[in-house]
């Protein structure tokens, strides 16, 4: 965070500033947390149903924060902002340093793709200059404003995704962030317990257009969503580019082929020229975020030559999309860091591409609300049309996605169980053999991925590598 003096941060966050000394103090980091405060610090205390931040102001005095938030008096000896809302106060305090910071700001939204599509801008735009990006999955209502708070001046671009589980929360965010160029990756059944159908999640994700300067923001739109007509009604006073990776857009895609190893190469086509395109993400579906990544961050200043090479050498980012290599014959393709429809089906499109024995290990897809059995068995019988040879499941939703795959579908109430069964269908190898991991993450699938290397299987591949040592 940059350095700030805390009257400062009381006129930023309309509250008022109590304090025994009249010397002006220097703040250099915000935190919510006090297992991770540092001197220098400042402390705020979040409030919520099953937490009081006001709890552990004696903890923030004795790791050395410097002063507090509050939004009640309290004994302490540390100098301190009176706010009527400490949670109010955090998004005031983070859009005041992005302000203050001044970055190109690229907002992202989605059901799913929208955390792939932020490493591929902050990749491209890592040649440019020095990026700050959202990390894990900080991108609610506390996470945004938390983001913000890691501004330093030094930072040329500023790339935040933000989510949300109600209407409302986006449109909140968003208006923090003013995003110079924001996009709605896609809209899919995700989260419907709190946006009651598919129309609310696109009608949600369209606030993350509501922070964008009507006369000098971009929306970026996915032509080829359902909903981009809807969203581009919202937009009858904002500049907006489209993308495709089906058809000509504004941005759009050429001669796709997939590799061996389920990455594509394209041909880029935007409003200043086109680009040969190398991803080092497999599945087709990345060519779209690729398309969107490319139409972002050329609006905030990078070259055609900054896409290529930002998306030729973007590293894997842990949890989604990535093939590992179990033994000469299977291969793990391990996308357990979330999981709704849109997102699976785009799993399988990429698990059909590959050649031999296919093999789909699904968990619960979760926030799916009274529906929830029903698209799981949309997902069954996808994974059935693509030509998926066996459906294994974990959970209690996932297994209506077995039982209408039939005969070669079935469901485990046990990971040891279903990891053991794996292992002899795999056992001895006598063809390539690949095999999909993906659910929710309360479903926990990564502990699938992890029991299937440190199994027979696994251990067989590790044996023979010490072996050619």
């Amino acid at each position: 965070m940059i350095p700030v003096s805390l009257s400062w941060v009381a006129e930023q966050v309309n509250g008022q500033l109590i304090a025994q000394h009249k010397q002006d103090l220097i703040i250099k980091g915000v935190s919510t947390d006090t297992r991770s405060i540092l001197p220098t610090d400042l402390f705020l205390a979040l409030q919520g149903p099953n937490f009081d931040g006001h709890k552990f102001v004696k903890q923030a005095e004795d790791k050395g924060a410097v002063g507090l938030i509050l939004s009640r008096k309290v004994e302490t000896r540390l100098p301190y902002i009176l706010v009527a809302d400490t949670t109010i106060a955090l998004g005031l305090l983070g859009a005041a340093v992005k302000a203050k910071v001044a970055p190109k700001t690229v907002g992202i939204t989605g059901s799913s793709g929208k955390t792939t599509v932020r490493e591929m801008v902050a990749a491209i735009l890592s040649h440019r200059g020095k990026v700050l990006a959202t990390k894990g999955n900080l991108n609610n209502d506390l996470g945004v404003p938390m983001t913000l708070l890691r501004l330093e001046q030094q930072h040329e671009f500023a790339v935040i995704e933000m989510g949300a589980n109600h209407l409302g929360e986006i449109a909140y965010t968003s208006n923090l962030v003013k995003p110079d160029v924001a996009t709605i990756v896609n809209a899919a059944a995700a989260h419907l317990e709190g946006f009651g159908s598919l129309l609310g999640v696109a009608r949600a994700k369209s606030e993350i257009f509501k922070g964008l300067s009507e006369k000098e923001g971009l929306a970026v739109v996915n032509a080829d969503s359902q909903f981009a007509d809807y969203w581009m009604g919202k937009l009858k006073y904002n500049n907006v580019q489209t993308f495709s990776a089906s058809k000509q857009a504004d941005v759009y895609s050429e001669n796709i082929i997939l590799g061996l190893d389920g990455c594509a190469q394209f041909e880029l086509v935007t409003p200043i020229g086109r680009i040969a395109i190398s991803l080092s993400l497999p599945g087709a579906h990345n060519v779209s975020n690729a398309l969107v990544s490319a139409s972002l961050a050329l609006h905030v200043g990078a070259t055609l030559e900054d896409v290529r090479d930002g998306l030729r050498t973007m590293p894997h980012v842990a949890g989604r999309l990535h093939v590992k290599q179990l033994t000469n014959q299977v291969k793990i393709l391990d996308d357990t860091y979330n999981a709704n429809v849109g997102s699976v089906n785009a799993a399988i499109d990429l698990l059909s591409s590959f050649a031999g024995i296919k093999i789909l290990v699904l968990g619960d897809m979760a926030e799916l609300g009274e529906k929830a059995r029903y698209y799981h068995e949309k997902v069954g019988e996808y994974a059935k049309l693509k030509g998926i040879d066996k459906l294994y499941t974990l959970g209690v939703l996932s297994q209506s996605a077995s039982d209408v795959f039939t005969d070669n579908g079935r469901h485990f109430s046990r990971l040891e169980q279903m990891v053991e069964c794996i292992n002899q269908q795999t056992m001895p190898e006598k063809c390539d053999i690949s095999i999909l991991v993906k659910g929710s993450r309360s479903a926990r699938m990564e502990l699938v991925v992890k029991a299937l290397e440190e199994s027979p299987l696994g251990k067989l591949e590790r044996f023979r590598e010490r072996m050619a040592c």
